[in-house]
């Protein structure tokens, strides 16, 4: 049997854009136009499993772990009003500013990210802001502001949490230009 290769080359740490779309319709798994944040700082992903152990005899005899969502963890060098209204569920006051109410909830937005030749879509997250931090510049320095967030990416009808494409693959004709240009579910066709 001949042993097929496999693309591994090194990644390089990248993280170019953040995009992301509002879901207009949950019950049809539908989203809106894609918007593009281009100033991320980080992004980090953290599966979320059920897990359970089956033991007999002294030992274990079996496992069983599901996936069940991804938390997601990220901070911005910006986050204009329009993404904070978009992903929070603020609204937008007639003179521009931002209205945070209590009764504001999040709305399921899809999240997509560049990094390297990755291409991700992540297709159902809530987000929450992160902890925000005010202070006095002092004689002699310089700071910056971040904006961090975090959620969880939950799964859709069928399961689907995630679609990672690698540029690099044979065979692999997206770009991020094509494949951010509208939020759409993976295609697999059935073998037969």
């Amino acid at each position: 049997m001949a042993i097929t290769p496999v693309n591994e080359k090194p990644q390089k740490i990248s993280l170019k854009r953040i995009h992301y779309a509002k879901m207009t319709d949950e019950s049809t798994e539908t989203w809106g136009a894609v918007k593009t944040i281009t100033m991320p700082i980080s992004l980090t992903l953290t599966p979320n499993f059920s897990e359970a152990h089956l033991d007999a005899g002294d030992r274990v005899v079996d496992q069983e772990a599901q996936l069940d969502s991804i938390t997601i963890a990220g901070e911005t060098a910006d986050l204009p009003n329009e993404v904070q209204a978009d992903w929070y569920g603020h609204q937008i006051s007639d003179d521009g500013g931002l209205i945070t109410n209590a009764n504001d909830t999040p709305n399921p937005i899809a999240v997509g990210f560049e990094s390297g030749s990755k291409l991700v879509w992540l297709y159902k997250a809530k987000f929450k802001p992160g902890e925000e931090s005010n202070s006095t510049r002092k004689k002699g320095e310089t700071n910056y502001k971040t904006y961090p967030f975090s959620g969880e990416a939950l799964p859709l009808i069928e399961g689907i949490l995630k679609h990672t494409i690698d540029t690099r693959d044979t065979g692999v004709t997206e770009t991020a230009e094509t494949f951010f240009a509208a939020v759409k579910k993976p295609t697999v066709t059935p073998t037969p």
